[in-house]
């Protein structure tokens, strides 16, 4: 009589539940080696470009503007008293996205604050949160760099661009 022959040599399930356990280690720690090293040492810098918002006479003293970034996020940008001499001077870009709960928040020129009515979040000129869940938390508006084209009185903030084809 003959035997079978699978039951004397290595078993095809236990040979492939091996490898296949051996293939998601790999993968698993793969993928964390990974994470973990683009967090040590980035890849590349993040592509940065330049969204006009308006010339100097469009935006007075006191006054804010919202622009929207390639992402959809908005900018408040705001102008209060500069230096004097500097018309370039005294803006302000802030995202309009409360940190505490994503809630838009919005420019009260008479206050000089920003307000988020969500849970009553209050920011002064800088974005420094000042009042209210925010302000408990440490979480303060995110700030992006103005730049003025002295030139012609252009206002430009400076955002990061991601995604394919620069948008």
């Amino acid at each position: 009589m003959h035997e079978c022959p699978i039951e004397n040599g290595p078993r095809r399930r236990g040979v492939l539940a091996t490898v296949l356990m051996i293939g998601g280690l790999v993968a698993g720690y793969g993928t964390g080696l990974w994470n973990f090293l683009q967090y040590l040492v980035p890849l590349r810098r993040q592509p940065r470009t330049d969204l006009f918002v308006g010339t100097l006479a469009e935006l007075p003293v006191g006054s804010s503007r919202t622009v929207v970034d390639p992402q959809g996020q908005k900018i408040a940008v705001t102008r209060t008293a500069g230096a004097a001499g500097d018309p370039a001077s005294g803006f302000k870009a802030l995202s309009s996205i409360c940190p505490h709960l994503g809630c838009n928040v919005h420019w009260d020129g008479g206050r000089s604050q920003f307000i988020c009515p969500c849970h009553n979040g209050v920011f002064d000129a800088n974005g420094t949160a000042i009042s209210g869940p925010p302000a408990a938390e440490g979480k303060n508006l995110k700030e992006f760099p103005v730049k003025v084209d002295a030139r012609n009185g252009w206002v430009f903030v400076e955002v990061t661009v991601r995604g394919r084809y620069g948008v």
